[in-house]
């Protein structure tokens, strides 16, 4: 009896087991409700903005649009995306967060180019930004502040409208080369202008030249460009749920890929801070020199050295070389054109010599086909880095909240029909006697951007590209590779690789001088070149292995 009136007079141990099975269970429904009840407050919050925004694919909670958006090549089905939604914006969601993409020139034009002061900033970019700490201090990933000005200023020390003259003679030289090398090794032709394009960069960047094909500070910086790839919507799990980037070590297997990004990250700054150091010591002044004299009077730290200086050689060789690749595929093509522009060039420039800086004036046709090219088939297929509004606005009745995306698809604004017909046809016409249709710049296209945020390095390419077209033009006739039979291989103009500085796949073409006196005039000209670019002769040997 006693025991049993202790069960009745006072709690017992059973009772106890019985409260905190129950406080258990609770936590564990809070642990389980509570997330939840978060996940849907966020999203009855996306659908109330989506409501504002343009429209677009419907969201999922957490994951936004992420499993409908195709990861190969997502620019086509976002020209489809605009045609079925008949608006040239439209939605995108990564996770919470909206991205609007814009597939028509005038859109995005009106946005970034004439509301520039609201639209040059940056949005939050996981996989681009913080996994890799580009925020902090990657010019081209910089929010728009005295820091971006600080670097954009000195960046076009290098590559301004301004400073790119005195490297003339060193593009000349090198283009001369180039078609030498050409010439020689036409199974090489895709490293070879790799080769040509890092050279240029390289002597700019650090006072060296680059001699051999294959070289490794020239893959280095095309492996440094692959990081563009990491602003295509919906490729990367991580920018629709950031808590995949703040996973402790212990859960990395989870989702491996931010750590690793981050420390190849860490490591590539690494080897182009002890490039720049070298190169600063080089006989010759060059950029890497005067970002140190920086680094003593703005305080500008070694990472940003290294990504001033690897975005100057890597958009160098990337752009450059993609551009010149598109060049010889579509004169292996449409050869009709390429006749036209050798035809223009016989009269100007005649067969006695290599053309130069006077003729750009008298060559109109072959501006217009440098034009077409970048317009054909641009590089940065999605303009490259997306803006960002730095306060909300308004825009044909949407609502655009601060620190949206702004993306252009620029494989859609480039084939629009209203601007150009048959948008894959080769027509340099386009650019002649002033623009075909109507276009928001006077350029004709978008190849190098919008706004203040426009390609730092667009001065020194459009110099290259002009001298060394010409020249190739006047060089050579481009024809297919041949097969085993000994019939011209068909070209397919549509077979791109999937990056987002996208370049023609591996094709075959032949180089044929048109004329023996211009084969001959043109190693002439080739040995006269290579000598006077010994001044720059020397090679690193720095590389990513020895470089802790």
């Amino acid at each position: 009896m006693g025991v049993l009136q202790g069960f009745r007079s006072g709690p017992s141990g059973l009772e106890s087991a019985l409260d905190t099975a129950t406080l258990i269970k609770v936590a564990l429904a809070g642990v389980v409700i509570l997330p939840i009840l978060l996940i849907l407050a966020d999203y009855i919050r996306v659908l109330r903005i989506r409501q504002k925004l343009p429209p677009g694919p419907f969201p999922f909670p957490l994951v936004g649009n992420f499993f409908q958006i195709p990861k190969y090549k997502p620019w086509i089905e976002f020209e489809q995306w605009s045609h079925h939604y008949n608006n040239p914006m439209f939605t995108l969601w990564q996770g919470h967060r909206p991205t609007i993409m814009c597939n028509d020139a005038w859109s995005i034009s009106d946005l970034l180019d004439k509301r520039a002061h609201l639209y040059s900033s940056r949005p939050q970019m996981i996989a681009m930004g913080d996994m890799i700490n580009a925020t902090e201090c990657n010019q081209v990933c910089l929010v728009y502040g005295d820091k971006w000005r600080l670097q954009r200023r000195v960046m076009h020390s290098a590559t301004g409208s301004q400073a790119i003259r005195p490297w003339r003679p060193i593009q000349a030289n090198e283009s001369k080369v180039l078609v030498r090398d050409l010439m020689d090794r036409p199974d090489d032709f895709v490293m070879s202008i790799e080769r040509y394009s890092c050279s240029i960069v390289s002597i700019i960047g650090w006072g060296r030249r680059i001699d051999k094909i294959n070289d490794y500070v020239a893959q280095m910086a095309l492996k440094a460009m692959e990081g563009v790839d990491l602003i295509i919507p919906g490729l990367f799990l991580v920018e629709s749920m950031p808590i995949l980037n703040r996973l402790p070590a212990w859960l990395s297997w989870i989702y491996p890929m931010p750590r690793q990004a981050f420390q190849f990250a860490k490591h590539m700054q690494r080897y182009f801070v002890a490039l720049s150091k070298e190169g600063a010591q080089a006989p010759e002044d060059n950029f890497a020199r005067r970002l140190f004299q920086e680094q003593e009077k703005s305080n500008i730290s070694d990472e940003e050295i290294s990504t001033l200086t690897s975005n100057l050689i890597g958009g160098g060789v990337d752009t450059t070389s993609g551009t010149i690749i598109s060049f010889i595929l579509a004169m292996c093509v449409f050869q009709d054109k390429m006749k036209k522009a050798q035809e223009e060039l016989d009269r100007v420039v005649g067969q006695d010599r290599a053309p130069d800086w006077s003729d750009e004036p008298n060559l109109p046709y072959v501006k217009a086909l440098i034009n077409e090219t970048l317009r054909w088939r641009t590089v940065t297929i999605l303009g490259g880095i997306p803006h960002a509004p730095i306060q909300d606005d308004e825009y044909r009745g949407y609502l655009i909240p601060k620190g949206t995306p702004i993306t252009g698809n620029v494989w859609a604004i480039h084939r629009h029909p209203r601007e150009f017909p048959e948008p894959d046809q080769f027509r340099p016409e386009r650019f002649l006697n002033g623009l075909e249709r109507p276009y928001p710049n006077k350029a004709g296209h978008n190849a190098f951007g919008w706004g203040r945020r426009v390609c730092s390095g667009q001065p020194l390419a459009e110099q290259g590209l002009y001298l060394t077209i010409a020249t190739l033009l006047w060089a050579f006739d481009f024809k297919p590779g041949l097969d085993e039979s000994g019939k011209e291989v068909k070209l397919d103009i549509f077979a791109y690789t999937k990056s987002e500085n996208m370049r023609p796949e591996p094709f075959e073409a032949r180089f044929i001088p048109r004329t023996k006196g211009i084969e001959q005039i043109l190693r002439q000209e080739a040995t006269r070149a290579r000598k006077e670019l010994c001044a720059y002769d020397g090679e690193t040997r720095l590389t990513m292995d020895n470089v802790p």
